[in-house]
This record gives C-alpha cells, sequence and structure tokens, in this order.
C-alpha cells in the first residue's frame, strides 16, 4: 500500500497539467482580447457606414450646388433677354422663368443648409470613431500583451510539472504505471485518491466500516480500489 503514495504523487501532477490545460484553454486574457476585438470591429463597421452616408451627402450638397449654377446662369440669360424684349407677354414669360429659377434656387438653397448640418454630424461620428479606434486598438495591444504574458506562465508551469513527472515516474514501478495510465485515460475524476477518514477524495463518497476494514485488509499483492468509483486508493 505505501507503494501507491508515489502514484498518489504522480496523479496530483497529472491533475495539476489537467487543470493548467483547462486555465490555457479558458484564459481570462483571451476572453479579453476577444470582446476587445468584437468592439473594435463594431467601430470600424460603424465608420464605414458613416463614411458610406457622409459621401452620398457630399455628393448630393455637390449636386444642389451644380443645379444652382444652371439655375444663376438661366436667370442671368432671362434677365439679359429682359432687357431687349418689348413685347408685354415676352416679358411676362421672361419674368415667370425667373421667378421660377430663384424659386428652385431657394429651395436648393434650404436643401443645401440642411444636407451641411447632417455633413457635420457624420464628420463629428468619423471623428469620434476615429478617436474610439485608436483608444481601442491601445487596449488590444494591451490584451496581446497580458495574453502573451499569461500564456508564458501556463507554459513555463506546464514544463515544470512536465519535469517533476518525469522525475516521480522514474521512482515508480512501470508496471503500476501502466496500470494507474489504462485506469486514468477511461475516466474524468482521479484515477488514485486517498482517503480522508471515510471519504474517498476521487469519487467524494463515503465508505461503510465494513468496506474499509476490507480495504485495511488488502493483500499486499492486490492493489486497493474505492467500491465506489474503482480509483486506486492510498488506506
Amino acid at each position: 500500500m505505501a507503494s501507491l503514495k508515489p502514484l498518489l504523487e504522480l496523479q496530483r501532477v497529472d491533475t495539476a497539467l489537467a487543470q493548467l490545460k483547462h486555465r490555457l484553454a479558458t484564459l481570462e486574457e483571451r476572453t479579453n482580447l476577444t470582446a476587445a476585438t468584437t468592439l473594435l470591429n463594431s467601430f470600424n463597421k460603424e465608420l464605414v457606414s458613416v463614411t458610406a452616408q457622409l459621401k452620398v451627402t457630399q455628393q448630393d450638397i455637390e449636386s444642389l450646388e451644380i443645379d444652382n449654377k444652371k439655375r444663376e446662369s438661366s436667370i442671368a440669360k432671362y434677365l439679359q433677354q429682359l432687357k431687349t424684349i418689348i413685347a408685354p407677354r415676352e416679358a411676362e414669360a421672361l419674368q415667370h422663368e425667373i421667378a421660377m429659377a430663384t424659386a428652385e434656387r431657394s429651395a436648393n438653397d434650404d436643401k443645401e443648409l440642411a444636407l451641411l448640418e447632417v455633413a457635420e454630424q457624420f464628420d463629428r461620428q468619423q471623428l469620434e470613431l476615429n478617436n474610439q479606434i485608436l483608444k481601442q486598438n491601445e487596449v488590444i495591444e494591451q490584451a496581446k500583451r497580458a495574453l502573451a504574458s499569461a500564456i508564458e506562465q501556463c507554459e513555463q508551469s506546464k514544463l515544470e510539472l512536465e519535469a517533476k513527472r518525469i522525475t516521480m515516474s522514474a521512482i515508480i514501478d512501470p508496471e503500476l504505471i501502466k496500470l494507474y495510465d489504462l485506469k486514468k485515460n477511461k475516466r474524468t475524476t482521479p484515477a488514485v485518491a486517498d482517503l480522508h477518514k471515510a471519504t474517498c477524495q476521487s469519487c467524494h463518497l463515503d465508505l461503510s466500516t465494513v468496506e474499509l476494514s476490507a480495504l485495511k485488509k488488502c493483500p499486499e499483492d492486490v492493489i486497493p480500489e474505492c467500491p465506489n468509483c474503482d480509483c486506486y486508493l492510498v488506506v
């Protein structure tokens, strides 16, 4: 039974390795980096949308300005023609055209003013988003460094545990290690555990008095096992 104590220590090393593997796969630093990257992507996506809307607004403003230049050219032409017109009907028709062109130019001016306000809003959004993107890139760089540091620590711990496992395995009967490995590979709970009073530390179930007595009387050539979970027990 005493020969199981080194095996129990080996199990503890394997448990620590398994926990380390789980920690490495679920590092908070990795979650933080993913969240920071997701937020950056949302900022970039919003920036693309705002930039596209700003471009359309600017194109609309340019179109109104081009149209107004045409209206002003028409008004100037009509005013010039009005100077040479004698017939009242022709003069009245030109005045009507001038009034229509002036009204359309005025309406375009109103539309342009409204669009300029919209464009200013988009400009402000662009500036704010660019600032947020810069800050978020800094957050991501910090998150990357934190993740790299956490991974490095885990890898260092892994190397230390693996070295310890090799050292411990060297003092244990190879046949016993084979039996241990076979049992360990079929389980999610420890393959070797000790007893705390009457409780198995693998399945955490209490053993009866009769079961405890039977374990203590176990022959030297038989490896004690928990009657509840079949793990090897250090009695």
